[in-house]
Parts: structure tokens; sequence; C-alpha cells
């Protein structure tokens, strides 16, 4: 079957304007329910705060997967050779670009591992401390591992789609920059269920 790259650019503002995003995903792509869980891989990042970083978003797309789908999303690797997700930490190549998944997938849109998620060095913005926007960095790509594309409510995880959150609108921005301040996985578990729901469809 042919392969197709997906690079998805995950540009995230934490209290200001969306940033401009770019995805390859259209919403097609998943993983086979037998494929689950995920084999993840992270390296040691020799910070404490950020390893648990890492490791509280993986335990928190697992407690949604579970209670949405039924079963896990990722369970953890022992080596990156055996991995299925990996996680890397580097130097950002442009000083928006805060994260990026590297997705493949077939034409069928099963997707193709393993899936690369890099995370970009970065600090901490206005009220949001370093620790929550690289959780929150972390939790968002590793929903693009999971084939999730970008969102329009500015509460989810997985916004935004650009131009989607009207920021003339107070109660807009307000829910955006609660939402990047206490990023939560649980805003996702609507688009989790129908992304899945429709990707495992029986098909003709």
């Amino acid at each position: 079957m042919a392969r197709r790259p997906l690079l998805l650019l995950a540009l995230l503002a934490l209290a200001g304007p969306v940033l401009a995003s770019e995805t390859g995903l259209t919403g097609g792509e998943g993983h086979p329910r037998a494929r689950l869980p995920l084999a993840v891989w992270a390296p040691p990042l020799g910070d404490a705060p950020l390893d648990a970083a890492v490791r509280r978003a993986v335990g928190d797309w697992n407690a949604l997967a579970r209670a949405t789908l039924g079963l896990e999303a990722f369970a953890w690797a022992g080596r990156r050779e055996d991995a299925q997700v990996t996680l890397a930490l580097g130097a950002a190549p442009s000083p928006k670009l805060m994260g990026e998944t590297d997705v493949r997938s077939d034409a069928a849109g099963v997707i193709t591992p393993p899936v690369r998620i890099a995370v970009y060095e970065l600090r901490a913005r206005g009220q949001t401390s370093r620790e929550t926007l690289f959780y929150q960095i972390v939790a968002h790509e590793l929903g693009h591992a999971l084939g999730l594309v970008h969102s329009r409510d500015p509460r989810s995880l997985m916004c935004c789609v650009p131009g989607s959150v009207d920021f003339e609108d107070p109660a807009a921005r307000a829910a955006y920059v609660e939402a990047r301040r206490r990023p939560d996985v649980r805003s996702v578990r609507g688009e989790l269920a129908e992304h899945y729901a429709r990707f495992w469809r029986p098909r003709d």
C-alpha cells in the first residue's frame, strides 16, 4: 500500500491569539483497535518536573481512553526500538514552534508506526509554568499520534484550527486562556469517542 507522510506542526499560543498551524491529518486516520495500547517511549530528560509531565500526559490519556474506548491508549516500551510512538526533546527550529508529530498512514488511513513526536525547549509563558506548558504540548501531540486533528473548541486540548477562535469575544478568549493555563485531556473525550466510533466502524 502507498504511504503518505503527515506532518503535524502544533503551534500553541498560551495567552494570546492562536498561532498558525499546519496539519496533514484529514480526520480519517487512526489505529486498529487490536493495536492499542500503543508502545510509547520517552528518554529520561534529566529534569524531574518535565519527566513527571510526560508520565502524567500518558497516564491521563490512558484514563480517558479506558473511560471512552474501553482500553488504554499507551503502554510504556522498555526500548526506543520497540516503541510505536517515540518522543524526543530538542532545540526549536523556529521561535514559535513548540512541537511536531510525524505520522504516516496507508491508503486506508491506518497509521503506520512509528509515530515520532518532537517537543522543543521552552520557557514559562505569562501565568503558565514551564511544566504546565510542557505537559500541554506532550498531551496535545499524543492526541495527534492517535489521529486526532485540531479542534475549533477553545476549551479543547486539541485546539485550535487557525482562525476558529474569536479573540474579540471575551467569553471565547477567556475559555481559550483558561484551557491553556489548565490543560485537561478530558476536554477531548467527545472528540476521541467520535473519532474512533467512526474509524472502527465496519467498512464495506
